[in-house]
């Protein structure tokens, strides 16, 4: 989903988020918080590079759910008890041209 749409999403369930571990998968690596504030400015960086978002894993007391949409995780947050939730952020080419200058220079 776009930074927009993840950000909306985000806005609905934040009660919920509140004292889980965040975790916030990106290409250097993974970022863990424990605050909202602190998590929320990692989103607007990541959203600076235009980058999209999705809903990675979800672990629970009972293990761990792939869960695809902020709809989903919040059916689960009624039905589950919720531990630590990992999102990623990644580029996402929005044109053809963005697409092949992924690759690289073309000659």
């Amino acid at each position: 989903m776009n930074a927009a749409e993840f950000k909306n999403g985000i806005r609905l369930i934040k009660e919920n988020l509140k004292g889980l571990t965040l975790q916030l998968a990106n290409s250097n690596g993974y970022i863990s918080f424990k605050t909202l504030n602190e998590f929320g400015g990692a989103i607007l960086e990541e959203e600076k590079k235009g980058y999209d978002f999705r809903i990675k894993k979800v672990w629970t007391i009972d293990g761990s759910v792939g869960v695809k949409s902020i709809k989903h995780l919040a059916e689960l947050f009624k039905t589950s008890n919720v531990t630590a939730i990992q999102f990623e952020s990644f580029w996402n080419p929005k044109t053809k041209e963005e697409f092949m200058r992924s690759f690289g220079a073309l000659d």
